[in-house]
Formats: C-alpha cells, structure tokens, sequence
C-alpha cells in the first residue's frame, strides 16, 4: 500500500440541506440506505460461496496456529499431502509425495493464501497472517484481496510451475480486459468468442499463423482455463465443460465453444472497479477518486452520482488502502458533515472494510448525536460473530 499524497477531485455542487428534514425524506433517506446494506450482504454471501474463498478458507483452518515450514516458507510433504486431502478429498494422491511441488492444487492455493496476506511465515513455522481473520468475519473484503492478488499474479500461472507456452503471461494480463468486455458487452458472451479474440491476440503478438490448428487449439484450451479460474472465484458462472477452479485449466478443452459465460454481481462490479483502475491517470476528463481523500470522496459521490456508481468509486478507494486508515479518515470524513446523505455514504462504505478494523472509528461517532443512531445501527449489523 505505502502512503500516497491524496489529491482534490473538481469540486462538488453542495446542496443546503435543513436539518429539520421532512419525515418523508429522512424515511426514503433510511430506505436507500437499507436497500445499499442489502447489495453489500448480498454480494458478500456470493463472495463467501466463492469456491476459490472456501479453499483458502481452508488452508487457513489447516495452518491454524502453526505448521513446520522449510526454509522456503513452504509446507513439509507430510503437512502438505494432509491439506491437498483436505482440498481435493475424492482426488488420488501421489504413491510418494517429496515436497509441496508434487501437489500442486494444494501448493497454488497455500502460496496464494501466503501473498494475499492470510498466511504468515516465519523461521520455520507458518501461521495464520494477518488478513486471516477478514475469511470468516469478512469474506467480501477477503474476496477482494484474493482476487486482486491473483489477477496480480496471473489467472493461468500465479503460483504455479511448469507453463511451457511464453504466451501465458500474454493471456494473463489480458485477464482485466475480458472482465471489463463482458461488462461493456451486457455481462455476458460465448466462450468460443472469448477463445476466438484470445487467439486472435496471441497470433498477432507471437506471429502464429491463423490457421495454425494445434496453436490455437492449446490458446483455446487455456482460455477455457481461465474462464474456469473466473468461475471459480464467483467472477462468472457458464454451463458445464467451462470449469472452475485450479483444474480448470487441465480438463477444460475446445470442445465447450458453445456455452454462454455471464459475469455474476460480483463480476459487474469487479468490471466496473478494474475499469477505474485502468483508466489513464492523464486523461483530466476522467473522474479519479482512489488518490483523493474521503471528504471530497463522500461529498462527490453524494453530489454527483447515483447508488450503484457511487457504490463502485467506494469500494475502488477502500480496497486501495489499509482498512483502519480507511475507517479513520471515513469517519472524520462523517464528523466534518452535516448532510444526511453524506453520512449514509459514509456507513456504505465503511460496510466494504472489515468489521474488526472499522469497529473502533465507528464506535468513536456515537459520541456524535447526529450520528449515534446510525453508529449504532451499524454496530448491530457488523457484530462481531460468536466463536465456534
């Protein structure tokens, strides 16, 4: 993350609001928000039912409070058959099993658990790291640093060995594209038009020939993998033979062209937020507002969008910095306002951190009484969950 230098977006058009509000505005005001709180559950239950969070839930429960580790931070081969059981119970297991390596479903899940933060390795012993905790109590947060981890990493070869095709990592980067072309193309198209454009790209950068068949037949076979990553993660769902998960890119072939893939409400707004992420920093058209500080976050979102794009410039500036620094600033952010619909953005967007790292900076508004009912409404929502 690292400290940034936060910058001014163009100044919104503040309305004067009274705060003897008319009851009927205060109630659509209160309804709106409610509303918001239910699409953020509602796509927090589909980020816990993700496959790929449920494995990484996983191999964080395996670790639990320790686990021997080698000198590389990897799990010993008798731990790590262990876990790829736990992984892949109806999967046949190696007769010998020398290093992590020769697992590798369990190798590529425990090494994204470590670089998304919810592993921790040190010396000779591997624990839960910090970020653990957001799997359980958090799943919407942990989805987006998992999958952001391994967009960073590459649908196809983040964490894996073995690619022998240089055009992988081609494949790879262009993975934020075929999510943001879905989007743009009403969330969904056909996997062979998806392989088509994959290879169509691979043979104009490699200087393959069209109608070389075995080359794009391998190009279509890894396409199929990662739309099964995509499946996987809770990004898109397709019919059978598109795949999911970590094998997906070993079973799924040329021969499922004819299924539709469509983004899941997770997928579309995942779109939006890599299409904010990628837009050119030097267009001044564009209206950035990751770098910008949350006053001047709340108040354009308040003046100028509606919900759901302000929900998208939220969860962008969220996901862009550490959960307590964000909660901190959102709620001096809320102290500084008096405008009902302000706040409401407020507790949106703190709805998006991790209950456990915003809980002290919400607590802190209850000594506000414009804001105590609210405070405490959220904390009623964000309790913290009993110990199993």
């Amino acid at each position: 993350m690292g400290s940034k230098k936060r910058k001014k977006p163009r100044p919104a058009n503040r309305r004067a609001v009274s705060p003897l509000q008319p009851k009927a505005a205060r109630a659509e005001e209160a309804k709106e928000a409610e509303e918001a709180e239910e699409v953020i559950e509602g796509m927090a239950a589909l980020a816990a039912a993700a496959p790929a969070l449920g494995r990484l839930r996983e191999v964080v429960s395996f670790v639990g409070t320790g686990r021997p580790a080698t000198q590389a931070g990897n799990l010993k081969a008798a731990d790590a058959r262990l876990l790829a059981t736990r992984l892949a119970p109806d999967e046949r297991m190696p007769d010998e099993v020398r290093s992590m390596d020769d697992l590798p479903g369990a190798a590529r899940d425990y090494r994204w658990a470590a670089a998304a933060g919810f592993l921790s390795w040190r010396g000779t012993k591997v624990t839960a790291g910090p970020a653990a905790g957001a799997l359980e109590h958090d799943p919407l947060s942990a989805w987006i640093q998992a999958t952001v981890t391994l967009l960073e990493q590459g649908l196809l070869d983040g964490f894996r060995q073995g690619w022998r095709k240089s055009y992988v990592e081609l494949l790879d980067q262009g993975a934020p594209g075929l999510i943001i072309s879905l989007a743009a193309a009403g969330g969904r198209a056909r996997l062979s038009e998806i392989q088509d454009e994959g290879w169509e790209e691979v043979a104009v950068q490699y200087g393959y020939e069209p109608d070389d068949a075995g080359e794009r037949a391998h190009v279509a076979r890894l396409v199929s993998g990662m739309v099964g990553e995509l499946v996987d993660l809770g990004i898109a769902h397709a019919g059978d033979g598109a795949g999911g998960g970590d094998h997906a890119g070993d079973h799924a072939g040329d021969h499922a062209g004819d299924q539709e893939v469509a983004l899941t409400p997770l997928g579309t707004t995942l779109a939006a937020v890599l299409a904010l992420s990628l837009d050119d920093e030097d267009d001044e058209d564009d209206l950035d507002l990751v770098d910008t500080d949350a006053q001047s976050l709340l108040l354009v979102c308040a003046d100028e969008m509606g919900r759901e794009e302000a929900r998208v410039h939220l969860l962008a500036w969220c996901a862009d910095r550490p959960g307590d620094e964000a909660a901190e600033e959102l709620c001096d952010a809320m102290l500084d306002d008096d405008e009902p619909k302000v706040w409401d953005l407020g507790f949106e967007a703190l709805s998006l951190i991790d209950p456990a790292l915003a809980r002290p900076a919400v607590r802190e508004l209850r000594s506000d009484p414009r804001l105590r009912g609210r405070a405490d409404a959220w904390l009623r929502r964000h309790r913290p969950k009993p110990a199993k």
